[in-house]
C-alpha cells in the first residue's frame, strides 16, 4: 500500500522547490510593504505526512508584532497588490486567500507568531505551533500516518472541512503519536465507545463532542471538534472490520463505472424525491456546504411535520454550479387524510379556539371529537404528492421553513422537484456514484 501512497523522491524535491519559489516571492512582497513578518510553509509537507498526488500548499504568514487583528488583512491586501496571481478570498475565523500556481493549490493564510503557553490572537496563530511539536515527536511515523489518512478517505471521513465532518490531518497525526502506529490506532478505535477523551498533558476542560483529543499546543482546543457523530462511528466501525480481516480494499478505491441503467432501475424500487438547484457560481465550499447542510435539515423536518415519513437523506453538490438534495420516504404519496390533536377538554380558552377554527370547516371530515380527554378533527390534506407538498414548501425558497437565505435565493432563481427515475439526465459529474452508495447504504465492509 506504501508504494501507491507515498510520494516518490522526486515528486517531494518538486514539491519542496515549488514551495520554496512561492515562499521566496511572498517573503519578498512582505519586504516591499515593510510588513514584518515571513512566510513558511506549515501542514502535511513539513511533517512529512502528505500522500502522493497531493498538489495543496499551506503558506502561513507568520506576523512578529500583534497590534491588531486589522494587520491580517494588510497582508492579503499586500499580495493583491503586488502579484497578478488571481485569487479567491476565504474565510475561516478571519479571511485567507486561495490561489492555483503551476498546477498547485495554495491557501495563503495570515497568523501571529506565538509559543506554547501563550493566548493565540487568531485560530490559525496554532499552525506554526503544531509544526514544532510534531518534528519532536512524529518520530518516523510519517508513514503510518499516510496509511491512517489513506483509510480514511476510501471510507469518506478524512478532511475537517464541514462538506465532510471527519478527521482532518492534524488530528491523523495525533492519534497516530499517541497510539505509536497504523495498526495502534485501529486495534484503538475498534474499542472505543460513545465517547473517547485522549490527552498528551494534564487537561481538564469538558467537552461534549463524542471524540475528545486535546491539542498539546492548547489544552483549551479539541482537535476532533469538527468530527460528526456519524463519521466517528463509521471509523469504529471500518476498524472493527479491518482488525478483523485486513485486506488492501480499505486503501483503494472503487473506480468501477456505474451502470446507469441499473441505477434508474434502484432508484424504481425506492421513493425518492429530489430537488435539484442550479447557479452560475457557487459560494466557497465551506460556506456553501454549511448552508447546505442546514437547508437539507429543514426541508426533512418539515415533510416529516406534513406527514411523510422520511427513511434518510443526503445532500451533494459539484461545488460550482450544481446542488442536489436527495430524500428518500416510505412513500411519495401520503394518505388523503390526517388526524389533528387540539387541546385538552380543560382548556377552555384553548378548546373555544380550536372548535371557532373547525366546526364548519371544508378541510373537516370528521370531527371535533373528543379522544383520550384531547379534542381532535380528521382533516382532508390538499396536497398527498410530495412534489406539491414541496412545491408549497419552496415557494418563497424555503426561507419561512429554516432554509439558509443563500440557498433560499438560489432555489428561488432555478431549481427543479423530481421523483423517481426522471432524475435520469441528472445522473452525471459524479452524482451518480453518490446516489448509489446513498440507495445501497450498506458500507462495503459489510459483506
Amino acid at each position: 500500500v506504501l508504494e501507491r501512497i507515498k510520494p516518490s523522491r522526486a515528486e517531494e524535491i518538486t514539491l519542496k522547490e515549488v514551495g520554496g519559489q512561492i515562499v521566496e516571492k511572498i517573503n519578498s512582497i512582505l519586504k516591499k510593504a515593510r510588513i514584518k513578518g515571513i512566510a513558511e510553509i506549515h501542514g502535511s509537507v513539513p511533517h512529512g505526512t502528505w500522500i502522493t498526488g497531493q498538489m495543496d500548499l499551506d503558506i502561513f504568514v507568520v506576523l512578529d508584532n500583534y497590534r491588531e487583528r486589522e494587520q491580517l488583512s494588510e497582508v492579503l491586501d499586500a499580495l493583491r497588490e503586488y502579484t497578478d496571481w488571481e485569487f479567491t478570498e476565504a474565510w475561516a475565523e478571519h479571511p485567507y486567500l486561495q490561489t492555483e500556481i503551476g498546477g498547485y493549490n495554495l491557501d495563503i493564510v495570515p497568523c501571529f507568531r506565538t509559543r506554547i503557553g501563550e493566548r493565540i490572537k487568531s485560530a490559525t496563530d496554532r499552525s506554526p505551533l503544531h509544526t514544532k511539536w510534531l518534528k519532536r515527536n512524529l518520530n518516523g511515523m510519517g508513514d503510518d500516518v499516510r496509511l491512517l489518512k489513506q483509510f480514511l478517505k476510501v471510507i469518506e471521513i478524512y478532511g475537517a472541512e464541514i462538506k465532510v465532518g471527519g478527521f482532518s490531518g492534524y488530528l491523523c497525526e495525533l492519534l497516530v503519536i499517541k497510539y505509536g502506529s497504523f495498526m495502534g490506532i485501529i486495534e484503538a478505535a475498534s474499542m472505543w465507545g460513545e465517547k473517547e477523551i485522549i490527552r498528551f498533558n494534564e487537561e481538564t476542560r469538558e467537552f461534549k463532542d463524542p471524540l475528545v483529543v486535546y491539542d498539546p499546543v492548547d489544552s483549551l482546543r479539541n482537535v476532533a471538534s469538527a468530527l460528526r457523530e456519524e463519521p466517528y462511528h463509521r471509523f469504529i466501525s471500518a476498524a472493527k472490520a479491518f482488525n478483523e480481516k485486513p485486506s488492501e480494499r480499505f486503501f483503494t478505491f472503487d473506480e468501477t463505472p456505474v451502470d446507469i441503467d441499473e441505477l434508474l432501475e434502484r432508484i424504481g424500487d425506492h421513493s425518492i424525491v429530489f430537488v435539484i438547484i442550479e447557479e452560475s457560481k457557487a459560494e466557497v465550499p465551506d460556506t456553501l456546504w454549511g448552508q447546505l447542510r442546514r437547508s437539507m435539515g429543514a426541508i426533512e423536518k418539515q415533510l416529516i411535520i406534513q406527514g411523510f415519513d422520511v427513511i434518510e437523506s443526503t445532500v451533494w453538490s459539484n461545488e460550482k454550479t450544481r446542488h442536489i438534495f436527495s430524500l428518500m420516504l416510505t412513500s411519495i404519496n401520503r394518505t388523503e387524510t390526517d388526524k389533528h390533536f387540539g387541546p385538552p377538554v380543560q382548556l377552555e380558552k384553548d378548546v373555544k379556539k380550536f372548535l371557532g377554527i373547525y366546526t364548519d370547516n371544508p378541510r373537516v371530515v370528521s370531527g371535533p371529537e373528543i379522544e383520550d380527554g384531547r379534542w381532535f378533527v380528521v382533516l382532508y390534506r390538499e396536497h398527498t404528492r410530495v412534489k406539491d407538498t414541496m412545491d408549497k414548501l419552496l415557494i418563497d425558497g424555503g426561507a419561512r421553513i429554516g432554509v439558509s437565505k443563500g440557498t433560499a435565493v438560489r432555489i428561488l432563481q432555478h431549481h427543479k422537484i423530481l421523483t423517481g427515475k426522471s432524475i435520469g439526465p441528472y445522473l452525471n459529474e459524479g452524482f451518480e456514484r453518490h446516489l448509489a452508495k446513498f440507495i445501497r447504504g450498506r458500507p462495503f465492509w459489510i459483506e
